[in-house]
């Protein structure tokens, strides 16, 4: 099959004009290692009128391992830009589609873009002009005259430069229209330098009159050079640079790189790619996260990350790791406006990164980030929300989600089966206009954050990024990506007040299947009578369940002097694990690792607890046993070492008859080659009159339609 290439293709793409999508044939596929030791592929690509050297992306280097991207293949080049390398000009392809692996030999007479001896004439910072605004085919008007789109013409009527006239030279005084700075007869001039008078030319100074293209005049902006004015530029309708001074500064300027004033325009966050050499972003943190750490075989470190975004809607994420960490934690805050430079580019890791940028950024310590003040045309968050309605087809998909809140839950702790660590959750649902709610459940600083106080009912909340799960039915959790806004200033929120003042949210439908009406799985009331139940939904080893029971203790283990209610544990923050005596007042962390002079006594009290259809024994640790017995364990360890027993045993009974409203985690576990179900108590509470009679009324409310 004969192919009809996209000719001329190759010169535009070299005129930097990326927006093209161009049917092009590969004449040549050859592997190289770069200098990071990376496999690389350079090619030769052809529009069948000219030829031009390529690289090709290294997530695209699969096209080529899998055999489709061969010689001689003609393929659709959907997404490039064009670089500077060693002063010669790189397509570097970013997106393609492989139309023909089969052509086998090469299509037209195809000669190169360029003369190797003119390669050095490409201009030194050409690789900085917008991909966007391709190079202009005229480059000049005739003598003395406008010129309709080069870089020549008249300052009022051209796009990218002065009036065109006959003396331009080395900084001469009558300046000319250039082809980046070659003049339009034979007369000598200089590239790098432009005219004195009347009009700028190709790369280099004007002093005065129109701006020059990468230069400056004097009154007017320039664009790559010397701005020696004191004040903008104010050119007539002048391209993109005050005065017809392209890409520069002055008044009114697009692309503000080295010229005088300050910057006014940024490369956008959707352009940025591992193949710029130089950039600078304007955007706003809309999300900060927490600082991590971690510590493997491999070491340990600390790592935070922060979501950007741009005013064309651009989004990227940013990643600081240690020093890093340590510095732009102290720069970066929420809602704030930045400028970003000298950061590094690498394909986004989508297990961790929901942005679509197919790109995210790492920022070392050498990175430049300056506070800039308030961007009004920057939005505070883009959303792309979802009804509530479409999240049974969307289970472990992350969504935007915007709702009103009808009910919130009390904060419970619970440990997590994969850390051991204790964390803090919150459940509330919240409801939208396609008439149905679901149970939002928020963690660790949001969940103590927003309690019922800080989120009456009718409260808008729109949460980004947020996890679909399907426990239980349907419900959200936000992760450590998740943004949650209270009263977002976005036209669905207004949309969804109007919603909830004129029908209250009756009648939605709930996709969380909770008992109790509005509680979600971690809060779901069950009576001694369920735990059969439980017991046939936990016949899955290692599967969890969360419950709440409103109970009383009646009875305590057994505990002496010799068998106190605790273990010795690790004194490092959040460890807890139990440590081992080595040494006289030396104790030993497997976990951590390490010896230390010191450890820390933490409760671990096994209790049974009854209702009036029941009992079970549970097993409650620190925070909460102190709670029931009123000190500390140290405090109990004290009574033991001054032989205080009667005390000690005192202090144990109190804990019986103690009403409570206990939040348990259940599983099954093999005991003595026998499955059985273990109960932890992640926290207790008293009972409080208000929220049962308000639990009794909701109860109620469920037969008011039967």
């Amino acid at each position: 099959m004969a192919y009809q290439l996209d000719r001329g293709a190759i010169q535009r793409a070299y005129n930097n004009d990326t927006r093209q999508q161009p049917l092009l044939q590969i004449v040549d596929v050859k592997k190289m290692t770069a200098k990071n030791g990376k496999l690389r592929y350079r090619l030769v690509v052809s529009d069948g009128e000219r030829y031009q050297q390529a690289m090709l992306a290294t997530q695209l280097n699969g096209m080529v391992d899998s055999g489709g991207l061969v010689q001689y293949c003609v393929c659709r080049l959907n997404n490039f830009i064009v670089n500077v390398v060693a002063k010669r000009k790189i397509i570097i392809c970013l997106g393609l589609d492989i139309v023909d692996s089969s052509v086998s030999a090469i299509i037209g007479n195809p000669t190169p873009i360029a003369p190797p001896g003119n390669q050095q004439n490409v201009p030194p910072n050409a690789q900085n002009v917008p991909p966007n605004n391709p190079t202009p085919q005229n480059y000049g008007g005739p003598p003395g005259g406008p010129s309709p789109s080069g870089f020549g013409g008249s300052a009022n009527n051209s796009s990218h430069g002065g009036r065109a006239n006959h003396n331009s030279g080395p900084g001469g005084s009558s300046g000319g229209g250039t082809v980046y700075g070659r003049p339009e007869e034979k007369q000598k001039s200089s590239r790098y330098n432009g005219g004195s008078s009347v009009s700028g030319s190709g790369y280099g100074r004007g002093n005065s009159g129109s701006g020059s293209v990468y230069g400056g005049g004097r009154p007017s902006g320039s664009a790559y050079g010397n701005n020696r004015a004191s004040r903008p530029g104010n050119g007539n309708n002048g391209g993109y640079g005050g005065g017809g001074g392209a890409y520069g500064g002055g008044r009114g300027s697009g692309y503000n790189m080295r010229g005088g004033g300050a910057r006014t325009s940024y490369n956008a966050i959707s352009t940025l790619n591992p193949y710029q050499n130089k950039w600078v972003i304007k955007a706003r943190v809309t999300h900060k996260g927490t600082m991590r750490t971690w510590n493997n075989s491999r070491g340990e470190g600390k790592l935070f990350s922060v979501e950007l975004l741009d005013r064309n809607g651009g989004q990227i994420r940013a990643t600081m790791f240690n020093d890093a960490a340590d510095k732009f934690d102290k720069i970066f805050h929420e809602g704030k406006v930045y400028t970003i430079s000298k950061g590094a580019l690498k394909p986004a890791n989508k297990k961790y990164n929901k942005l679509p940028h197919e790109f995210e950024m790492t920022l070392n310590r050498d990175a430049d980030v300056q506070f800039v003040g308030e961007d009004q045309k920057i939005k505070e968050q883009l959303y792309n929300f979802t009804p509530i309605s479409a999240y049974n087809d969307l289970i472990n998909e992350h969504v935007d989600c915007i709702g009103v809140v009808l009910f919130v839950s009390q904060a419970s702790q619970i440990v997590s089966s994969k850390t051991q660590k204790e964390l803090t959750k919150r459940v509330i649902q919240i409801a939208d206009d396609s008439n149905y709610s679901i149970d939002l459940t928020l963690w660790n600083e949001k969940a103590d954050m927003y309690d019922e106080k800080a989120l009456p009912p009718g409260t808008v909340v729109a949460i980004k990024a947020v996890k679909v799960g399907e426990y239980n039915g349907r419900s959200l959790s936000t992760t450590f990506q998740s943004t949650f806004q209270v009263n977002p200033n976005v036209p669905e929120a207004g949309r969804l007040q109007n919603w909830y003042h004129t029908t209250g949210a009756n009648g939605v439908q709930a996709l969380t299947n909770n008992a109790g009406g509005g509680m979600a799985q971690s809060s779901r009331r069950i009576t001694m009578g369920d735990i059969d139940e439980l017991k046939q939904m936990l016949q899955e080893e290692g599967k969890v369940e969360y419950f709440e029971i409103d109970a009383m203790i009646c009875y305590v283990k057994n505990y002496d002097l010799d068998r106190p209610p605790w273990y010795t544990a690790c004194p490092k923050e959040k460890c807890n694990k139990k440590v081992t005596e080595i040494d006289q007042g030396q104790w030993h962390c497997e976990k951590c690792g390490q010896s230390y002079g010191e450890r820390k006594l933490r409760y671990i009290l096994s209790i049974c607890i009854v209702d009036n259809e029941g009992s079970q024994w549970v097993t409650a640790f620190n925070d909460e046993v102190a709670l029931l017995v009123g000190k500390t364990a140290e405090e109990l360890n004290t009574m033991i070492e001054n032989n205080e027993g009667e005390a000690f045993q005192q202090a144990l009974e109190a804990v019986k008859l103690q009403r409570m409203i206990f939040s348990c985690r259940a599983k099954m576990e093999m005991v003595q080659e026998e499955m059985r179900i273990r109960v932890t108590v992640t926290k207790c509470r008293p009972v409080d009159p208000i929220e049962e009679g308000r639990r009794l009324l909701e109860k109620i409310s469920m037969y008011d339609n039967l």
